[in-house]
């Protein structure tokens, strides 16, 4: 199955008009999702025995690229869509799992802040803890929740479930990121995930295809507005092209990791997530630069994708921590 077509039709049509609307007021892209879900594309890494498409992370980071070449929430919004989705599919119940391949059902991760405390009463889980940084706070059907070495599917309406009305923030204001509390949630025993070994690695790797849109999508901005022939902009247009390019190759090398050697790819997933979240603040950077007063133009687009950079390397896992856990 191919979304190609589809893709490129709501990403000129729907998702490109509102990406400015969407930042300038913080409002959650749901008009492109709604179109997304409808052409397939939320449930295209669905397994088909649920009425998926079956992809994979490489599909799944064309799509995230694609749209953040746009609109960085609204790619923002998938990366954390998909990742959740990897989860869900392996452990998920089938009626959810279809609800996502049908395109009704929008999930994210709230996989980062205090792992809190569970406690286990009949056939109830009662989860008392803090997330940080969750993706559509308040906007998603369901969390894929994180509670140390284990995870919980937590739908939208569960009883204690705290997400607060403020989401306006420097960057990717359309993802409506926040905190969201269980002070404390209660789900069903049952609502247990047993498989959160996909989430990490999708997770990291969409980040770097949200870096890789961002940044391309700052070139062809730069490149439109100035034309790339003033040598005074040259070297820096130039520069921006080798960074976004370096990006690229070890991308794809990380993609191939990921899928032949999984087992050995966790070092290269950090190194991916580390460059491509520098390197995108560092080539938005040079578009401010090169573009001197315009880029600060709501058409151009380029400061927008400057700020949505500087909010994705706050997005945790940080850059810092991703080295801390490194070996020299």
């Amino acid at each position: 199955m191919t979304y190609r077509a589809d893709l490129i039709r709501i990403v000129q049509n729907v998702v490109a008009p509102a990406a400015a609307d969407v930042d300038q007021h913080a409002r959650f892209p749901r008009a492109a999702l709604n179109a997304l879900g409808a052409r397939g594309l939320l449930g295209m890494t669905i397994s088909r025995t649920a009425g998926g498409g079956g992809q994979d992370l490489r599909s799944a980071g064309r799509v995230v690229e694609q749209v953040a070449h746009v609109c960085g929430a609204t790619a923002s919004v998938l990366r954390s869509h998909y990742s959740a989705a990897a989860v869900l599919d392996r452990s998920g119940p089938h009626w959810l799992r279809a609800e996502i391949a049908a395109g009704r059902h929008l999930s994210t991760l709230a996989a980062f802040g205090s792992s809190g405390a569970v406690s286990s009463h009949g056939d109830v889980v009662q989860v008392r803890a803090r997330k940080s940084w969750v993706i559509a706070a308040g906007e998603a059907d369901s969390y894929v929740w994180s509670t140390g070495s284990a995870l919980w599917l937590v739908p939208a309406q569960a009883p204690g479930l705290l997400v607060p009305a403020d989401h306006a923030g420097m960057g990717l204001r359309g993802t409506v990121a926040t905190c969201v509390e269980a002070d404390p949630v209660r789900v069903p025993a049952s609502n247990r995930l047993w498989s959160e070994e996909p989430a990490y690695p999708w997770f990291l790797v969409l980040g770097a295809a949200v870096s890789l849109g961002l940044m391309e999508g700052a070139l062809a901005a730069a490149l439109g507005h100035l034309g790339g022939g003033d040598p005074r902009t040259r070297a820096d247009l130039v520069r921006m092209r080798l960074r976004t390019d370096s990006v690229r190759v070890l991308y794809n090398d990380t993609l191939s990791a990921v899928t032949w050697h999984p087992e050995r790819s966790v070092d290269r997933v950090r190194l991916l997530a580390v460059t491509a979240t520098e390197a995108a603040v560092a080539v938005t950077d040079l578009a401010m630069k090169v573009c001197g007063d315009a880029a600060f133009r709501r058409d151009l687009g380029i400061e927008r994708r400057f700020r949505d950079a500087r909010a994705a390397a706050a997005i945790e896992p940080t850059v810092d921590s991703l080295v801390d856990s490194m070996e020299i």
